[in-house]
């Protein structure tokens, strides 16, 4: 009968080791997941781009070799963007009316001095989209999108 309980006494010792290396385990396991989230970069909500002015111009340009003309929008808008905001770049820029209907839509603005908006410097991003020529004064918005996926949005109106 002593053996017998000798077994009971080592399994329940194994049990409880296993139980605790389990729990240990999932504290762990809870803590690193709790942990990492509080952590995360949460950069597309710090990128602070400001558009400080823009200018909107219906332009009409004769293509030479087909002779035909392409006319639309040559959209200008000044960019700031204050320290503390994290480098970034425009990937997306739009052109639309004040109540949220797209004009046009361009994936390939042009950004200069540079592709890259450091904090604290200044840049111009153009970009041109074929759209019919509004009055001039008509009241619009210019929409731009950074890598983060963070919108700048600029009201100014159709020159």
């Amino acid at each position: 009968m002593r053996s017998r309980r000798s077994i009971s006494d080592i399994v329940a010792v194994v049990l409880l080791i296993v139980i605790a290396i389990a729990a240990a385990v999932i504290i762990y396991m809870w803590m690193s997941g709790l942990i990492g989230s509080m952590h995360t970069s949460t950069s597309g909500t710090q990128v602070k781009l400001e558009i400080t002015g823009a200018n909107v111009t219906y332009i009409t340009a004769k293509q030479e070799l087909h002779y035909s003309s392409i006319s639309g929008y040559n959209v200008t808008a000044y960019l700031y963007n204050p320290p503390g905001s994290p480098s970034t770049s425009i990937t997306l820029g739009e052109l639309m009316f004040t109540n949220g209907t797209l004009i046009c839509s361009n994936n390939t603005p042009i950004v200069e001095p540079s592709s890259t908006i450091t904090p604290s410097s200044t840049a111009t991003a153009t970009f041109s989209c074929p759209a019919p020529n509004l009055p001039a004064g008509t009241p619009v918005e210019i929409v731009l999108v950074t890598t983060e996926g963070v919108q700048v949005t600029y009201t100014t109106s159709t020159s």
